[in-house]
C-alpha cells in the first residue's frame, strides 16, 4: 500500500468489477472457450475456421458502427450475427444462432464466485458511504452476488461511453449528488480507471493484485494511492 497524492475527504466510492473485486481473467477465458464450442455444434462450419475469422468480423462490424467500442454486448452480437451469416445462413437464422451462442456466453461469464473477503469488506464500507458499480463489462451484478451492496450501477452501452470518457463518473457524481471531487474511484486498469477517474476530477485507487491472470499495463498518471489488494480498504472502516 502505498499514497502518491494526498487523500482529501469523500463522501462515496466507486468500484470496477472485473479484476478490481475479483480474479476475472479465468472466467473469462473459460467463457471464451466453452462459447466457441457452442458455436461448432450450433453452426459446424465453425470447426474449419482460422483463428482470426471472428477477429475480422468484429473489425468490419467497428468499422460499420464504430460507437460499438463502447458496447461489449452489442459488439460481440454483431460480430456473430455478420460471421454466421458469412457462412451461408439467412439473417433470421443468424440472429436466432446468435441470441442462443450470447445467452450461453452469458452463462459462463457470470459463473463466478466473488470472495467472502471481499462482500463482507462491501457490507461493512456500504454501511459508511454509498457504493457504486461503474464497469465497462457486462458481468451481471444480480447474478453475481453484489446488487445489495450498491447504491447505483453503470455500465458502459446504451448511450454511455466506456471509461476512461467520463460519462459514467459524471452519472455516478449526479445521482449521488456530490462533486466529482468527493467519489473516490477503485479499480484495476491504469487506463479506463485510474486515468479515467482522474480526467473526471475523482480520487483513485489502483488495485494492483499481482495474483490476478489479468496482467496490468504500467501507470501513465499517478492515481491517490496503490493498494495490492481491495480488501486493503478496511483502512476506511
Amino acid at each position: 500500500m502505498r499514497f502518491y497524492r494526498r487523500l482529501s475527504t469523500f463522501k462515496a466510492i466507486s468500484f470496477d468489477l472485473d479484476d478490481t473485486l475479483y480474479d476475472n481473467f479465468p472466467v473469462i477465458t473459460k467463457a471464451e472457450q466453452e462459447l466457441q464450442q457452442f458455436l461448432v455444434e450450433q453452426v459446424p462450419e465453425c470447426s474449419a475456421l482460422g483463428s482470426d475469422f471472428w477477429l475480422q468480423h468484429r473489425n468490419v462490424c467497428l468499422s460499420n458502427q464504430p460507437e460499438l467500442c463502447h458496447d461489449v454486448t452489442a459488439l460481440r452480437l454483431a460480430c456473430m450475427q455478420n460471421g454466421i451469416q458469412s457462412l451461408g445462413y439467412s439473417e433470421e437464422q443468424a440472429k436466432l444462432k446468435t441470441k442462443q451462442a450470447l445467452d450461453f456466453f452469458l452463462s459462463h461469464r457470470n459463473n463466478l464466485q466473488v470472495p467472502a473477503t471481499v462482500t463482507k469488506l462491501l457490507a461493512q464500507l456500504a454501511q459508511k458511504y454509498p457504493l457504486v458499480a461503474i464497469s465497462n463489462g457486462n458481468v451481471s451484478i444480480d447474478d453475481i452476488g453484489l446488487r445489495e451492496y450498491f447504491t447505483h450501477s453503470f455500465f458502459a452501452g446504451a448511450g454511455n461511453l466506456q471509461k476512461p470518457e467520463n460519462d459514467m463518473f459524471k452519472q455516478a457524481c449526479n445521482a449521488l449528488n456530490i462533486e466529482p471531487k468527493h467519489l473516490l474511484h477503485i479499480g484495476d486498469c491504469t487506463h479506463a480507471d485510474i486515468y479515467g477517474a482522474l480526467s473526471a476530477g475523482c480520487q483513485t485507487i489502483w488495485v494492483n493484485n499481482d495474483q490476478f491472470g489479468l496482467r496490468k499495463k504500467p501507470l501513465k498518471v499517478l492515481p491517490t494511492a496503490e493498494f495490492e489488494r481491495v480488501e486493503q480498504l478496511k483502512i476506511f472502516l
